[in-house]
C-alpha cells in the first residue's frame, strides 16, 4: 500500500512539474531596428530618414518579427499606457560608419516625431557631451516594450509574404 501511495505521489509530482503555467512565460518583448544610409545627430536630437521599415523581433520563447512604418513606431512615444516609451523611455545604441571605423554611442530616446512620410526625429539624452555631426551607415538598435497591446492598437501585422513561421 506504501508504495502504491509512493507512485501515485511521484507521479502526481511530475505531472504538475511538466505541466504549462502561462504566468511562468515571460512576456512577449520586442527590440526595433531602423538603419539608414545617413542621419544627423546634435546635443539633443537624432533625425533619420524613414527609407525602410522599422524591423522589430522577439527572443525566445516567441520568436516573432513584425515591420513598422515610421508613424506607427513613432506612436509609442505617444500613449499613457503601461509600458509605453513615453512613461518608461527606452535605451538605445546608435552605430555608423566614420571612416574605417564603427563607432557607438549609447542613448535614451525621450521622445519621437515622425515628420510628413521622411523622418523620424527623436529627442535623445547622452553622457558624452556635445555632438553635432553627420553620420553614414547608420543602425539605431531601441530596447524592449511590450508591444502586444501596441501591435493591436496600430494594427500593425507580419508582412512576410512567404508565409513562413520563424521557430
Amino acid at each position: 500500500m506504501k508504495n502504491i501511495l509512493l507512485l501515485l505521489t511521484l507521479i502526481t509530482l511530475v505531472f504538475t512539474s511538466c505541466s504549462t503555467n502561462e504566468s511562468s512565460q515571460p512576456k512577449e518583448e520586442w527590440l526595433f531596428v531602423q538603419t539608414a544610409i545617413q542621419a544627423t545627430l546634435t546635443n539633443s536630437s537624432l533625425v533619420i530618414p524613414v527609407t525602410n521599415d522599422i524591423f522589430a523581433f522577439t527572443d525566445r520563447p516567441y520568436r516573432d518579427y513584425d515591420y513598422l512604418n515610421g508613424e506607427q513606431f513613432a506612436s509609442f512615444w505617444d500613449n499613457d499606457e503601461t509600458n509605453s516609451f513615453k512613461l518608461d523611455p527606452p535605451n538605445a545604441v546608435l552605430t555608423w560608419v566614420d571612416g574605417n571605423e564603427v563607432k557607438e554611442l549609447e542613448l535614451v530616446i525621450t521622445d519621437a516625431d515622425f515628420n510628413r512620410d521622411t523622418t523620424i526625429t527623436y529627442t535623445i539624452n547622452y553622457d558624452l557631451g556635445i555632438i553635432a555631426e553627420d553620420l553614414v551607415n547608420i543602425s539605431l538598435f531601441v530596447d524592449v516594450e511590450y508591444y502586444g497591446r501596441a501591435r493591436q492598437r496600430t494594427g500593425s501585422v507580419n508582412t512576410n509574404q512567404t508565409g513562413l513561421k520563424l521557430n
